[in-house]
């Protein structure tokens, strides 16, 4: 984590003072309240950067901090973010109803939005000085999504042709989608002339050739259809899911195991690239963490440190950063300061 957790109350006098002071010793300020609620609390852009013009602040809100929805109060979540900005219109079945990505993908891209935007303004100010106020819409950034949405706008932009629910790839290829396995599933798409491959390495191999393949399934006869999925399931109901992907990319095939988070741990690959990190917590114990997602040649990886405690470094931060005295903390705890 290699954070260090301070907790404040800004709304006593202390640690309204302390907050304040804190943000006076920061490069970046990054917070996500209400619009106007900093402003009230004394700590609003305008405010905390009247004397510091370098000072990046950096909002990251549902609706951004201006707009009619801003204006009538609306709340959100990342499941409404991702429907009314996101793909969930062209996600799922056409014959349900739409689905959400997994996680909260929508506050992540907002967060990694603003991790770049905060980025690229701090190289303008090593450059001429000046910082900025970034205002970041958890909303905006799932309509400028990649993930389908932008692609779905230009193409409603050009033809005024709406997204759709289409099914899944298996719907739309002979060879595609999840397919069991005898361990888990594996995912296999085989698009265009790698078909022929695909029914080659089925057992199929009769077929390749055959006109038919390049059609949609839905178009051709279901017999067809059936008797080359149960050739399919019979191939991948002989093999480990691991066995499958690698005769499967052996024919040059877009393949991949699904894998479970015990198939990540053992991963050779992570386990090689040495991504696992045991890091030890006075509360969770020790276990294994994914690290950083990236190698650089020339900068050693520094040991990742555990994720602090709430308020774990009140005393530390205040008094080597700020020079609050050592005998003033439990003044300032008593008041409900920190």
């Amino acid at each position: 984590a290699n954070k260090r957790s301070v907790t404040i109350d800004a709304e006593t006098e202390d640690g309204h003072e302390l907050l304040l002071a804190l943000i006076e010793q920061a490069d970046v300020v990054v917070e996500d309240l209400d619009p106007g609620d900093a402003e009230e609390l004394g700590f609003g852009y305008e405010q905390v950067s009247a004397n510091r013009p370098e000072l990046i602040y950096c909002s990251i809100t549902p609706w951004g901090q201006s707009g009619p929805y801003v204006d009538l109060g609306f709340r959100a979540s990342d499941i409404v973010l991702q429907g009314m900005g996101g793909p969930v219109a062209a996600t799922g079945s056409p014959d349900r109803e739409p689905l959400k990505l997994g996680g909260s993908l929508a506050l992540m891209q907002a967060g990694l939005v603003g991790a770049w935007s905060v980025a690229m303004t701090l190289l303008r100010v090593e450059a001429d000085g000046e910082g900025d106020h970034i205002d970041v819409s958890v909303y905006e950034t799932q309509m400028g999504s990649r993930d389908r949405r932008t692609t779905s706008l230009t193409t409603y932009a050009y033809q005024g042709t709406p997204s759709s629910r289409r099914g899944g790839v298996a719907g739309l290829v002979l060879g595609g989608g999840a397919q069991p396995c005898l361990d888990g599933y594996v995912n296999i798409t085989a698009i265009g002339p790698k078909i022929h491959q695909f029914v080659e390495m089925i057992g199929m191999g009769h077929l390749s050739g055959d006109e038919r393949l390049m059609q949609p399934p839905l178009t051709l006869d279901p017999a067809f259809v059936e008797e080359i999925s149960t050739a399919y399931l019979a191939w991948s109901m002989s093999r480990t899911k691991r066995e499958a992907l690698i005769e499967a990319q052996s024919y040059g095939m877009l393949s991949g195991v699904i894998n479970t988070p015990e198939d990540l741990v053992n991963d050779p690959v992570f386990r090689g690239r040495e991504v696992f990190e045991e890091i030890e917590h006075p509360v969770a114990g020790t276990f294994e963490y994914p690290s950083r997602p990236l190698l650089m040649g020339e900068t050693p990886r520094q040991p990742a440190s555990r994720a602090p405690l709430l308020g774990e470094h009140n005393a530390e931060v205040l008094t080597e950063l700020l020079g609050v005295s050592a005998e003033d903390l439990p003044l300032l705890k008593g008041v409900g300061a920190i």
